[in-house]
């Protein structure tokens, strides 16, 4: 979901890119891959259901002695829990399904093609008008509609620098769709 997020944010404005090794005017990947405002959340939440889940079930070792001080050799081991701890790793289970069920509903910022993250459809979108690509690293690109481009008169979809990149329009030819480039 933040991986389609933050590529729709393409569509909505110029971003630079963000890749493995970053030039001077890029940004490099995450450390977590995603986001710290979601990574780290995530990690905490992790730690906490799984501390709880321990708490929840355990080993207990039970040593029975007489009253008398008289030594008996009776160990019992067993399965304990703690309702409590169960209430609490339920309940904390249960919102963090519903926060990314309702993540889920969240629009993204623009009208883009949805990736994922495919390669193939991420280097069509990639796919330069520029005579040499070479002159957009370290730019600020956007996705969208950059006009007719090649010889066949149809317009293009690509990440570009240019100012004037707008949105695609429903019902339009692009290149790679319907007899295109």
């Amino acid at each position: 979901m933040l991986l389609g997020h933050e590529w729709s944010l393409f569509g909505h404005n110029h971003r630079t890119l963000r890749v493995t090794s970053p030039r001077p005017g890029q940004r490099s990947t995450y450390w977590l891959q995603m986001p710290y405002t979601y990574a780290i959340p995530l990690v905490i939440l992790s730690g906490l259901l799984h501390w709880l889940t321990s708490q929840s079930l355990f080993l207990a070792i039970t040593e029975i002695s007489d009253p008398l001080g008289v030594e008996t050799p009776l160990i019992l081991s067993d399965l304990a829990y703690s309702c409590i701890a169960i209430i609490f790793t339920l309940t904390l289970g249960v919102l963090a399904l519903l926060t990314a069920a309702g993540m889920g509903y969240r629009q993204f910022a623009a009208e883009i093609t949805t990736v994922g993250s495919c390669s193939a459809a991420i280097s069509a979108a990639c796919h330069a008008t520029v005579a040499d690509p070479e002159e957009l690293v370290g730019k600020e690109v956007r996705w969208g509609d950059v006009g007719i481009t090649g010889t066949l008169g149809v317009r293009h979809l690509t990440l570009s620098n240019q100012e004037e990149v707008m949105k695609p329009t429903f019902g339009e030819i692009y290149a790679g769709a319907g007899g295109g480039e």
